[in-house]
């Protein structure tokens, strides 16, 4: 790496100087990728495990629910009907997809929902394909292997799932089947999914002024009056600030292509810093070399998308959620893959939350056009942040919504069980209150909801909200597994307990409600209902 003595400070988001009694300082004029940052991050993740998701410390529905789930299957299936197309496919050879930092697992279990439905009604029946799960935390990959709903997927062989150090490693160990993933060994193109993935890696920030290259090193500082906010996040008690320090970008890095990506924005921004997602972009080349060059990517992040969108920004805002983010600069990712001789495609318009991109790889890349046309269906339509802000809208108007309205929006989410949540109460208000109720079209959405929800026991409790639903409807006994899945992952309730008793009842199995009626009452003995039901039945086993 060249450097010059030469500094010079910038004015940007943060201070690039130290503030007046700024504290103690841990480290001082790092490269961003190189900090002390990054530690925290990943003890974060490891610590924190399933649970930085089920209590909601870290954001994830906007890249998990069936909506953007069900893109990615387009896209994905779109990219079989190439492969298959292809005198160069080997469909006896198994093809990869991949997820980078899967977190808790709700989108691989959704995707698969998705893909298999279009896949299984198809041309493209029988394909061989297997699924890779994978993060950093083991405490993640213990828990896919435990889950239930994620157990007939493991043992069909469609999935598998793999500790992967996004930073470092180059093979993979799957470890429910024990196989090895080796360079040499693998013949077809890599499937890879990356959401909500890279903003959150070690990246390095530059800055262009007057034709001139420079570095934006960080000083972390520790601030004891700020140790007792109300701040919970990985940078709890800490600050920084930035100092720029001018390079030769031609041989900055030791790989000519980010040294090529450096003099581009050298040549063509003015007054403006950049970020290179240096973790990432060293991720994809070991991967290209594991799987044969042939690679196609999407991934959903928060993201710069073209060159306009850098101009006149700053050094990156560490975003604060538990752990720490960092807006992805896509076109600099854009830039790696043209010099490869990929192509790419981003999200048309401006977004609020995400952009969605799509990177391809490979000698027959320009051959893709089911997956070209596909994917532009998909960002010239309605995206998944267009999507997110549809939701949001239509929900604060719940109220103003017919029951059919909300229903078919429902079908429209793709029978979104976070939407279905908060137009729950207003659903039940109207069961009882409207006379043409559309009881049959509600029942067939209550399963479709049920067959894409992934439960983790965050806050809100779908098993038992749609329990109760069907038990009103008369569904008892598969009101009795909705409510038995809500045991599972919500853990002993009296309340629950009480329902499957009473779901018992009206099917006339006395028995077998007593013994949940007992259950119910050791768990709480003044239950009021689990009391009532109980000597309900004793009256009536008595008189027969």
């Amino acid at each position: 790496m060249t450097q010059t003595n030469r500094e010079r400070t910038y004015k940007g988001l943060r201070p690039t100087k130290a503030p007046e009694g700024s504290g103690t300082i841990l480290e001082a004029d790092k490269p961003l990728s190189q900090s002390l940052i990054w530690k925290l991050q990943a003890d974060f993740y490891n610590n924190q495990g399933p649970e930085a998701w089920m209590k909601g410390i870290v954001p994830q529905y906007i890249t998990t629910n069936p909506y953007i789930a069900n893109l990615y299957a387009k896209t994905v299936f779109a990219y079989f009907r190439d492969l298959a197309s292809s005198k160069e496919f080997d469909s006896n050879q198994t093809i990869y997809l991949m997820e980078l930092a899967a977190g808790v697992g709700r989108f691989t279990y959704t995707f698969l929902k998705r893909f298999l439905h279009l896949l299984e009604h198809s041309s493209l029946r029988g394909l061989k394909f297997k699924y890779i799960i994978t993060d950093l935390a083991e405490r993640n990959v213990s828990y896919w292997l435990k889950h239930s709903y994620l157990k007939p997927y493991f043992e069909s062989g469609l999935l598998d799932c793999a500790t992967f150090d996004i930073t470092s490693q180059e093979e993979l160990t799957l470890r429910y089947s024990g196989e090895q993933l080796k360079k040499g060994q693998l013949r077809n193109p890599l499937i890879l999914f990356a959401n909500y993935t890279f903003d959150s890696l070690p990246q390095d920030t530059f800055y262009v002024n007057k034709g001139q290259l420079y570095e934006g090193l960080i000083t972390v500082t520790s601030q004891a009056s700020q140790a007792a906010s109300e701040d919970k996040s990985i940078l709890a008690g800490l600050d920084y600030y930035y100092t720029d320090r001018q390079i030769q970008g031609d041989s900055y890095y030791e790989e000519a292509a980010l040294n090529d990506i450096l003099l581009y924005y050298q040549g063509c921004l003015e007054d403006s810093a950049f970020s290179l997602p240096i973790t990432a972009l060293r991720c994809l080349h070991r991967l290209k070399e594991l799987f044969g060059d042939d690679l196609l990517l999407i991934s959903a992040d928060k993201g710069y998308r073209n060159l306009q969108s850098l101009d006149k920004i700053y050094h990156p805002y560490l975003s604060k959620h538990g752990s720490i983010s960092l807006t992805v600069n896509f076109h600099a990712m854009e830039l790696y893959f043209q010099g490869l001789g990929g192509k790419s495609m981003h999200s048309l318009y401006e977004h609020e939350n995400i952009t969605m991109s799509l990177f391809l790889l490979g000698e027959r890349s320009h051959e893709f056009m089911e997956t070209s046309l596909a994917y532009q269906e998909i960002i010239e339509g309605i995206g998944p942040d267009d999507f997110f802000l549809m939701k949001k809208a239509m929900v604060a108007q719940h109220k103003k919504l017919t029951t059919k309205e909300i229903l078919t929006f429902l079908r429209y989410t793709l029978w979104d069980a976070r939407t279905f949540l908060e137009f729950y109460n207003t659903l039940l208000d109207r069961i009882a209150e409207e006379e043409d109720f559309p009881k049959e079209e509600l029942i067939s959405v209550i399963y479709k909801v049920w067959e894409y929800y992934f439960p983790i026991g965050e806050e809100g409790d779908m098993a038992y909200c749609l329990g109760t639903l069907l038990a009103y409807f008369g569904y008892d006994q598969d009101a009795i597994t909705l409510f038995t899945s809500s045991i599972e992952f919500y853990g002993e309730d009296a309340a629950i307990y009480y329902e499957i008793a009473l779901c018992y009842y009206n099917q006339q199995e006395y028995e077998t409600a007593l013994e949940y009626l007992d259950k119910s009452l050791l768990l709480n003995p003044e239950f009021e209902e689990s009391n009532h039901l109980k000597g309900l039945i004793a009256d009536y086993m008595i008189s027969e």
